[in-house]
């Protein structure tokens, strides 16, 4: 009697649920087969769910493995599966995993496919053509399904897995396979309230993500939920906020129904975290610190110790200028100034002939008289003057060429409808036009009309760019308004972050001569759109 030992295989986990696992099936089937079979008896049984026998290697599968060092002790002499991809699916190595257990003296049967053999070539050549079709359609399954959840994502409808914090699950009536009850997200009003306070963190109090996570642990004490940097860091770079569905590239429309953080915000908060100082900068000025007495001031926030760190680069070489302090001794006792450092202006090696040290009540006191200038010359007036004049603009320039490219491209059109007609007509023998004529008139026109088509494309996105464009200044300005109210009285940290959203950057050269360059200037509202102004302030 040839003993027989059976291989059951389900891909994924769903698969293992109780209503929809198919080993059981398989199981009867094998059984049955054998029982058909004379001179067979059952040996032994394996089982492996939820592993796939695409994307799993037969050397990772415990189950492949154990039937391989049964087969080479002679264990057994039938390997049986329900359909031979239950083996795997994975041409360049199912095949050749056949052919060795056939090598050691096993037969390799199918319920629904019979024996395979390895007696000649043809013989080798359907064993790899299977393999290889099943591989093609595991390939297809995998389109498929990503194809599906890309589309389920750009429609705004929830996946499944894990629930971003501030959300919760509801059913709204969506019913899937067999009746099974699909879930929706809805915000977590006591969640989504931590979320917005977590940005609000970041954005206007300058925390990094290691002290927001402390705050949030002191703040809300709970075992079963332990903030740490890295949960802070996630939840800043998460487009759910913002009610984006998000797989790999695939980005929803914003569902406001789900939106906890504006656009802006979000963007910012990410904006705020790539800008923090570099680790080796920050623990050389931790050590700073350390070395200082415990009266001595101290300051924290998203970009580093000072005012102005992160904003601030050297003129000369181009880098980053770290806040730090310098220590003098003096009879009444030391004396901490504060200053910004420019490390390569510390060695000569690095090519930098600017200064090594910069004074930064000198710097700061500058930056700031141009802040309030700033703010000063930003009066509502100009603002509404301002804005007038844009849309203003945007209809008289770009409106007119929308319309005109339209005119353009209806005109090619109706000349592309007469020429296709005057070709049948050519074709038939009624024109007086030879075809290759309107055929060469035919191609230039498409020409034409491509050119047409594209021209009104760009012009119509570069209209919605520029509306868009509109409605994000007035915005940003009426964000400056509420600034230049709060700006004398906040703290240093949400000094610094109002900076850090006004100006893009700020360069001072070794004789103080400062150029501050705003992402938006009051010469941005003369008639034109215009970003990234500089505004100078000699030494």
């Amino acid at each position: 009697m040839k003993r027989v030992l059976c291989l059951y295989r389900v891909s994924t986990k769903g698969q293992v649920d109780q209503n929809t696992d198919d080993i059981p099936m398989q199981r009867r089937e094998c059984l049955a087969f054998i029982d058909r079979m004379e001179d067979w008896v059952f040996f032994d049984e394996r089982v492996e769910k939820g592993v796939s026998g695409y994307k799993v290697s037969a050397e990772n599968r415990d189950a492949i493995l154990d039937i391989r060092a049964l087969a080479e002790k002679k264990k057994f002499d039938v390997l049986l599966v329900f359909m031979f991809d239950r083996l795997g699916r994975r041409e360049d190595e199912t095949p050749f995993l056949v052919e060795w257990f056939i090598d050691h003296g096993i037969e390799v049967w199918s319920t629904r496919e019979g024996q395979q053999k390895i007696e000649s070539r043809s013989d080798k050549l359907i064993n790899y053509i299977r393999f290889w079709q099943a591989g093609g359609e595991s390939e297809k399954t995998s389109i498929r399904v990503k194809a599906a959840h890309s589309q389920m994502t750009a429609d705004g409808i929830w996946r499944g897995g894990k629930v971003p914090y501030g959300y919760r699950l509801v059913f709204k009536g969506r019913v899937g396979k067999k009746n099974r009850q699909l879930y929706d997200l809805e915000i977590d009003e006591a969640q989504g309230a931590i979320v917005r306070e977590v940005f609000d963190l970041v954005v206007h109090e300058g925390y990094g993500t290691l002290r927001a996570a402390n705050f949030l642990n002191e703040k809300y004490p709970n075992p079963e939920k332990v903030w740490t940097a890295q949960t802070v860091r996630s939840m800043i770079r998460n487009p759910m906020y913002t009610g984006r569905f998000h797989m790999n590239d695939t980005l929803s429309e914003p569902n406001e129904a789900l939106r906890l953080i504006s656009d802006e915000t979000a963007q910012f908060a990410q904006y705020a975290l790539s800008q923090r100082i570099p680790r080796k900068y920050t623990q050389q000025r931790q050590a700073e610190n350390a070395a200082m007495p415990e009266d001595a001031p101290t300051k924290t926030s998203v970009y580093g110790a000072s005012l102005l760190s992160g904003l601030l680069y050297c003129a000369h070489c181009g880098k980053k200028l770290v806040g730090g302090y310098c220590t003098k001794q003096r009879k009444n006792g030391a004396y901490h100034r504060p200053i910004y450092r420019c490390y390569n202006g510390s060695v000569k090696a690095k090519l930098c002939d600017g200064q090594a040290v910069y004074s930064a009540a000198k710097i700061e006191s500058a930056v700031l008289d141009v802040v309030h200038q700033y703010f000063h010359s930003l009066s509502r007036t100009v603002d509404d003057v301002w804005q007038e004049q844009a849309r203003r603009q945007l209809r008289s320039r770009l409106e007119s060429q929308v319309k005109s490219a339209k005119a353009n491209l209806d005109r090619l059109q109706q000349q592309d409808t007469r020429l296709r007609q005057e070709v049948m007509r050519s074709l038939m023998g009624e024109s007086c036009f030879e075809p290759d004529m309107l055929k060469e008139m035919l191609s230039k026109n498409k020409a034409e009309l491509a050119d047409a088509e594209a021209r009104l494309s760009s012009l119509e996105a570069e209209k919605d760019a520029e509306a868009a464009r509109i409605r994000y200044l007035s915005s940003q300005i009426q964000q400056i308004h509420d600034w230049a109210g709060e700006f004398d009285s906040a703290n240093n940290d949400t000094k610094k972050m109002i900076l850090a959203r006004m100006i893009e950057k700020i360069t001072v050269d070794r004789h103080y001569n400062i150029v501050i360059r705003f992402f938006i200037s009051p010469e941005s509202f003369e008639g034109s759109i215009a970003e990234g102004n500089e505004i100078r302030k000699a030494g």
